[in-house]
């Protein structure tokens, strides 16, 4: 096992035994997952020198030893198009540990060999390498025997690691957000409260507008969504609030600036773009400024199948599920149905014969603080927001209640 901080300014002999310059750098091939060193730079006093790997006779303890002559040695430091160096695009940089959906940065780097060729196994964030690195490796050594336990030495798999520097050639930095992409929305909205401008246009960028709208809904910071979808451009960031629930859409733009907010608002489609702006008429500390008009309401002369059938075709298209509102033909509220009620019921059976006609909703203009209150009382997972004639307006889910009580 290697440590690249070792390696670093390691001496380097010519065939003949003598003293040619020190290591200044590895360089690996990309696209692998434990990528093989394809070539050492070396300093020498004529320049830095790339010595392919095939050229290196064995690498020891203090010194690397090549099969070439010094007259061999000739300065050029041209970096293959599918390569990057370990000391100048990794040590020092933060990388995605994919396994663990977070970013770190590199204190070392591991290398292995394995039949002939050195591999780069593993990426060091630990507190053991810093310490290791800074040459205060023996006070860690000394910590262990007085605590009876090791220091953590958070070695990361290679396979399990995306490096992010800007740096690195375009193939790798493109290869690094897609696979990026097939995270968990909720471990992508960890990693980039980590990143930077930069890297979180790449990897918004990188994802498509469906992913981009959940991960935007996982974030906690208002100001960081906002900054995400202005920089991404109008067209962009009016697709992405197209895949959004109508709730959380409104709730970006709410917080966008007025000029920015119609822009966007007028490239969207024109029945998203309905949705968002009734909500944005509320109030945010209001019902109808929590509530989302995505739900689905139903008559009380259908029949139970007829129910079901409708739940197949409009579900996967809504919000939530839990309830179903059953209004009149003018749209007030006359009664809910729970999918426990529907589920049990004979086919036949009308939703006025299944619906529980006592409700309990709220007005729009109800401050958040009496929806909270209503919810806990009941244990609703979801509660109707109507206005001051009974109509339907939407709905608040205990969610969205949960995630105001967070802010």
């Amino acid at each position: 096992m290697f440590y690249l901080s070792n390696i670093l300014g390691m001496r380097v002999l010519d065939r003949k035994q003598a003293v040619v310059g020190s290591i200044a750098d590895l360089e690996v091939a990309i696209g692998e997952k434990f990528p093989a060193v394809v070539a050492v730079l070396v300093m020498t006093p004529r320049g830095l020198t790339r010595v392919p790997w095939q050229d290196v006779l064995g690498l020891g303890v203090t010194e690397c030893t090549l099969k070439l002559a010094d007259s061999e040695l000739q300065p050029n430091s041209k970096l293959e198009s599918t390569s990057m160096l370990l000391l100048n695009h990794v040590l020092d940089k933060q990388i995605v540990d994919i396994h663990g959906a977070k970013v770190v940065r590199v204190n070392d780097i591991e290398l292995a060999e394995s039949h002939g060729q050195l591999r780069l196994i593993a990426a060091d964030a630990g507190l053991r390498s810093f310490m290791r690195r800074a040459g205060f490796g023996w006070l860690v050594r000394i910590a262990e025997r007085l605590r009876h336990r090791k220091v953590s030495e958070n070695s990361i798999p290679w396979s399990f690691v995306e490096p992010l520097g800007r740096d690195v050639h375009s193939v790798q930095v493109k290869a690094t957000w897609q696979e990026l992409s097939k995270l968990h929305p909720s471990d992508l909205a960890d990693i980039v409260d980590d990143l930077d401008f930069n890297e979180r246009d790449a990897l918004f960028k990188a994802l498509n507008d469906a992913k981009a709208a959940d991960t935007l809904a996982e974030l906690e910071d208002d100001r960081l969504k906002v900054m995400i979808l202005e920089r991404l451009g109008v067209a962009r960031a009016a697709d992405i609030l197209e895949e959004m629930d109508p709730d959380d859409a409104a709730d970006i733009l709410q917080d966008t600036r007025a000029e920015t907010q119609e822009a966007m608002l007028q490239e969207m489609e024109p029945e998203e773009r309905a949705d968002v702006k009734e909500l944005l008429a509320y109030d945010e500390d209001t019902a109808g400024g929590l509530m989302t008009n995505d739900y689905l309401e139903i008559r009380q002369e259908m029949s139970a199948e007829q129910v079901i059938e409708l739940l197949r075709r409009e579900a996967p298209d809504t919000e939530t599920i839990y309830y179903l509102y059953v209004t009149d033909d003018d749209g007030h509220l006359t009664g809910i149905l729970s999918l426990r009620a529907l589920i049990v019921a004979q086919p036949g059976t009308i939703v006025a014969d299944l619906m529980q006609k006592r409700t309990v909703s709220v007005f729009v203009d109800d401050p958040k603080d009496k929806v909270a209150e209503i919810i806990d009382k009941y244990s609703y997972l979801a509660l109707p927001v109507v206005d001051h004639e009974g109509i339907l307006r939407g709905i608040v889910t205990v969610d969205d209640v949960l995630d105001q009580a967070l802010d």
